[in-house]
């Protein structure tokens, strides 16, 4: 009987989400009030509907209801009880409830946010969130309901793809569609300020700019999640691949970066107010095209459970959205007239355009990258693989670039730069980058890629580091000692030094990644129990393999005494585990990590006589990559925290104060 109200709230919710993105419109075209606050009362009440579907789903799931086609092709008897919610998600129809009731919530809180302070845009942004909701909810009406039951109810059900059994699905596939779906919120408060003829106003700048950052912070977070997961879990000895799933929230990120950067100048400047319009209609389309990529589009991907027929949907409403929302642009353009113009090339407002672009030529060019293979096959029948070269010779220079410009840009003056301005602003940051390099080579590295990346990471960490201690310096004229000064130069414009700490965080992610992709040390080896071998300073000694049976799958697990020089590190247990129905492996592997390097061991295949082979890496600077995502969450965080506003004149002469 649960279920079936849960099937009958999902139909409701349905009917729902259509009356509001209608009674929303019209109530907003035809200034009806009455229509606009049902409409707003009824986006309140989807929670609430979706909440009864999940629970019905979630009681299915414990009661092992494998009347529910869902429950029984993702779960069975043997899977773990606290796996129930990750279930809930792994398969398509539940992803989508999942991806319905978390809109629902985000919508609820962006509407409110922005009931009072933008009544003009409201109607309009609460049509396109309905909208996003009636297309999730009619899918899983109509063609992927969790709750629909089977003819013939098995004894058992199929079981959870045996990749998805893992810490790592509880956090990295829910802030995943989470981030994704999110892009949607300061898409509809941006188009909605721009249909009620609010867009010239910058009225809706500052709720845009804060719902841009926490989408950014959202992906974010799942990114850096799904390389861990990849990196620790699945046995690839790698965080990042370049697969078009990783893609997929890869695009959107990069365009929602260029419009948190360049929503910065239309707040100071009133300026690039078609363009950010244009961005946030770019990261709003690549984070349909990154769900239609999720939802199993025929982009090859090395993520197998992602597979489904409903792409073709996704790609549609992508279409469609892409086309409206140009159409509205082309519309009310007249409305987005810049108040100023760009003065100089040599000006803060340009490095940040120019910054801009590279995000965005970045991200198509990983979208063609990700679209490509189907493309050659579809109007020329060939198969073609775009790999991790391609992507790393031709984004990868693009990255650096916008490294670079990040310790930069920031220094350069509002409106126009003069020569004597320009060397003030990369005086430190190129020496610092000129004398990273002279230290990268004289502890021997050679490789010049790799000089240069380290070097370009200099030059944006002196920009950071140079800019706090300016501004500190000069509190401390004012007799207050080091840390006071500090802390208040920092709580003085949070906004400002919160996106500094972003930055360090982005730069600990770069020094990470550039150390281990160059100097990464692998070796595949053949060991029997009781043999040692030697890697670098590493001696690994094999102990013994153990076997455990159990009624889903058999695990092979190895144990070995790993020492470095006369430090003994303690004991290490990679396991593989093979799943019988599914005919999979999944391999978890052994990490010894700390900040200087990770030690690394892959069981690749065992043999009846305890021999197995084993793939050994070593992995310089790894952490970093993993401390940078609560550095760079504590910066959202603290730019988004709410201060006292400051005047345009005060803040001018602050900045002045400290030589910006």
């Amino acid at each position: 009987m649960f279920v079936e109200t849960g099937y009958i709230a999902i139909g409701v919710s349905f009917a729902l989400s259509t009356y509001i993105s209608i009674a929303a419109l019209i109530g907003g075209i035809k200034k009806i009030p009455e229509l606009i606050v049902s409409a707003r009362w009824g986006l309140y009440s989807l929670p609430v509907l979706l909440l009864v579907a999940v629970a019905a789903l979630v009681n299915a799931f414990v009661t092992n209801d494998f009347s529910v086609r869902y429950v029984a092709e993702n779960s069975n008897l043997a899977m773990p009880q606290h796996y129930t919610w990750v279930a809930l998600y792994a398969g398509n129809a539940g992803s989508l409830l999942f991806i319905a009731i978390i809109f629902s919530l985000l919508a609820v809180i962006g509407i409110l946010s922005i009931r009072k302070s933008l009544p003009h845009s409201t109607p309009y942004a609460l049509t396109l969130m309905a909208l996003m909701l009636t297309f999730f909810l009619g899918i899983i009406c109509f063609m992927a309901n969790p709750l629909e039951r089977l003819p013939i109810t098995p004894a058992d059900g199929q079981g959870i793809n045996p990749l998805l059994v893992h810490f790592g699905m509880f956090i990295h596939p829910p802030v995943q569609m989470t981030g994704l779906v999110s892009v949607t919120i300061p898409f509809s408060i941006a188009i909605g300020a721009m249909l009620a003829k609010r867009g010239g106003r910058d009225e809706w700048v500052d709720i845009g700019r804060i719902w841009g950052m926490i989408s950014w912070l959202i992906l974010t977070m799942g990114l850096l999640l799904g390389s861990w997961w990849a990196y620790t879990i699945l046995g690839w000895g790698g965080y990042w691949a370049w697969d078009p799933v990783e893609n997929s929230a890869l695009m959107p990120w990069l365009a929602l970066t260029a419009f948190i950067h360049s929503i910065m100048v239309q707040k100071r400047r009133g300026m690039f107010r078609m363009w950010n319009m244009v961005i946030i209609i770019v990261a709003f389309t690549l984070s349909l095209m990154g769900m239609f990529i999720n939802r199993g589009g025929p982009v090859p991907s090395v993520h197998s459970f992602a597979q489904s027929t409903m792409g073709w949907l996704f790609l549609m409403f992508m279409g469609v959205a892409l086309f409206g929302s140009l159409i509205a642009f082309l519309w009310r353009m007249d409305n987005l007239v810049s108040r100023d113009k760009l003065e100089s090339l040599l000006s803060r407002e340009s490095m940040f355009l120019f910054q801009n672009v590279l995000f965005l030529v970045a991200a198509f060019i990983t979208l063609w990258g990700s679209v490509f293979p189907v493309l050659a096959e579809v109007i020329n029948g060939t198969t073609v693989t775009v790999g991790e070269p391609f992507y790393n010779v031709v984004v990868g220079p693009i990255l650096l670039i916008i490294l670079a410009v990040m310790g930069i840009g920031p220094f350069f003056p509002w409106r126009r730069a003069t020569k004597s301005n320009v060397y003030r602003a990369i005086r430190v940051p190129l020496a610092a980058g000129i004398l990273t390099a002279i230290i990268i080579i004289a502890v021997g590295i050679r490789q010049p890629v790799a000089i240069l990346a380290f070097a370009v990471c200099g030059v944006a960490a002196a920009g950071i580091f140079n800019e706090w201690f300016r501004g500190t310096r000069s509190r401390m004229r004012k007799k207050e000692p080091i840390w006071i000064a500090f802390t208040k130069l920092i709580a003085s414009n949070r906004p400002r030094y919160g996106g500094y700490i972003v930055h360090l965080g982005i730069l600990m992610l770069a020094i990470g990644a550039i150390s281990s992709s160059f100097y990464s040390i692998q070796r595949d080896i053949v060991m029997q129990p009781g043999e040692t071998y030697q890697v670098e300073d590493y001696s690994i000694s094999y102990i013994d393999s153990t076997q455990k049976k159990y009624s889903d799958r058999d695990e092979f697990i190895a144990e070995f005494n790993v020492t470095k020089g006369d430090k003994d590190l303690g004991m290490m247990y990679p396991k593989q585990s093979f799943y019988r129905e599914f005919r999979i492996n999944a391999t978890h592997a052994a990490i010894k990590s700390n900040p200087i390097e990770d030690f690394y061991i892959i069981p690749s295949q065992f043999s009846d006589d305890g021999g197995a082979i084993f793939r050994i890496l070593l992995n310089p600077l790894v952490w970093w990559m993993w401390a940078a995502g609560p550095v760079m969450a504590i910066g959202t965080i603290f730019a988004l925290s709410p201060q006292k506003r400051l005047s345009t004149n005060l803040i001018s002469r602050q900045e002045k104060k400290v030589g910006l």
